[in-house]
């Protein structure tokens, strides 16, 4: 079974700090390319993406 990684990330935001201000607490910004900014659910993150090398810039609750 394939992950379509597109459809778990959302919209991209080009600004982490964009990014930052539109998350809601229970939420990370994660990125790829340190260039665009995705905001997801934690739980996305650490079931689907992180095998797909995004990290975490803007950890649930900042």
């Amino acid at each position: 079974m394939s992950i379509n990684v597109i459809e778990l990330l959302g919209a991209p935001y080009e600004s982490l700090v964009e990014a930052q201000v539109d998350k809601s607490p229970s939420e990370v910004v994660v990125t790829e390319t340190g260039e665009t900014f995705y905001i997801v659910e934690r739980e996305v993150y650490d079931a689907q993406l992180v095998s797909h090398g995004y990290k975490v810039v803007v950890e649930e609750g900042e």
